[in-house]
């Protein structure tokens, strides 16, 4: 990308948003080392999307800063204060053309984030937004980019009940636009997302009056067969080093203290034959789906998650998400009643298996738990 930029001046380089990662803070670490790197593309502009809140405002903010991104966004405004948190729209020129590049976000996405939970931002409704920014953004620029945030199907409806767009890039869209489309007017294109591929559209500009007259577009993927950057290829070497230092010290947080290197995590499986009942009652519980819940959060290597949603995650020969993996995944049996093969030998449950609900289902993570009215869900 870079030496196409450099051998192509007249290049507009946009992104639709969504490039932060997942609400973990290995993604967040992952996030900073995306950010150089994108800063280093010469990107024009980059529209808003919910995962680029993920861990905060301030972050966001600060990536901005260090690396030069150009993030926007017309709709989003702190609930507080009511500011918009990003330039509302940029200008940018080429060959003479003036671009006015806008973008908003779909207020159906859901914006949570690392530092807080919902109700920090108001999404305002993006064709009102657009109906009163155009013209003004029209005053200043000669074509309108639209980067709309707001998936394939909710792009159209805008677009349908919108005039004065010449060109739309989709964003929050998982897959290719192969050829472009036009709506109402407006051409409009995309790429898919993980920065997988790369969307190119050449643009046929009458002279005079800087309108787009005509749009050819291509898509190209980056498979195994595009030659490595030497230089980038060392800084993503370095990173993955760096990156497996600052997982190792996460984990040193949560040493195995507890238990009995002797006694072994038999699975629930191995309780199913004596307690059938009791496994059925346990096996359409939520804990059955502590884990499978986490992974689909993309927290399933967070170790402060882990803790309360694997079986023994701080007991010797417990969970581990290191390799060789094992099969303790999920609130099992044993993560209230303790080893299987203390049980097997004397008969007896952990006397403390009741007491166990507080250590996960704390005022922080669980603040509206009740013993009696939680242990209705899960009686055995």
């Amino acid at each position: 990308m870079d030496k196409v930029w450099q051998e192509n001046k007249q290049l507009l380089n946009l992104d639709a948003g969504d490039v932060f990662g997942q609400r973990t803070q290995n993604d967040r670490e992952q996030t900073k080392f995306l950010c150089e790197m994108l800063g280093t593309l010469g990107l024009d502009a980059i529209g808003l999307g919910e995962q680029d809140l993920n861990y905060g405002l301030d972050f966001l903010r600060e990536m901005m800063a260090q690396h030069g991104l150009p993030f926007i966004n017309a709709n989003v405004r702190e609930t507080k204060t009511g500011a918009l948190i990003l330039p509302e729209y940029k200008v940018v020129e080429r060959n003479g053309v003036k671009y006015g590049i806008v973008s908003v976000l779909d207020p159906a996405q859901q914006i949570l984030t690392l530092t807080g939970g919902e109700g920090q931002f108001t999404v305002a409704d993006p064709v009102a937004t657009l109906r009163e920014l155009l013209p003004r953004v029209r005053k200043e620029a000669d074509s309108i980019v639209l980067l709309s945030h707001l998936g394939e199907t909710g792009t159209e409806t805008l677009l349908k009940d919108m005039q004065g767009v010449d060109i739309c890039i989709i964003g929050h869209s998982f897959r290719n636009l192969e050829t472009e489309r036009v709506i109402n007017d407006t051409a409009v294109f995309g790429s898919a997302y993980e920065g997988r591929f790369i969307g190119r559209a050449n643009l046929f500009v009458e002279e005079k009056t800087g309108r787009v007259m005509a749009i050819d577009v291509g898509i190209t993927d980056f498979d195994d067969k595009a030659p490595d950057d030497a230089e980038m290829l060392a800084r993503v070497e370095k990173f993955k080093t760096d990156l497996v230092a600052f997982k190792d010290a996460k984990r040193a947080a949560y040493p195995r203290v507890h238990g009995s290197e002797k006694e072994q995590f038999l699975g629930d499986r191995a309780c199913f034959t004596c307690h059938e009942a009791a496994w059925q009652a346990y096996a359409s519980s939520a804990h059955r789906r502590a884990y499978t819940n986490l992974r689909g959060d993309g927290q399933s290597s967070e170790p402060d998650c882990l803790v309360c949603h694997t079986t023994g995650y701080q007991y010797k020969n417990g969970y581990s998400d290191e390799r060789p993996y094992n099969s303790l995944v999920n609130v099992q049996c044993e993560a209230c009643h303790g080893y299987g093969t203390t049980h097997a030998r004397d008969g007896k449950w952990r006397l403390e298996a009741r007491n166990s609900c507080v250590t996960c289902h704390d005022k922080a993570n669980s603040p509206e738990f009740d013993y009696a009215t939680y242990w209705e869900k899960i009686k055995h």
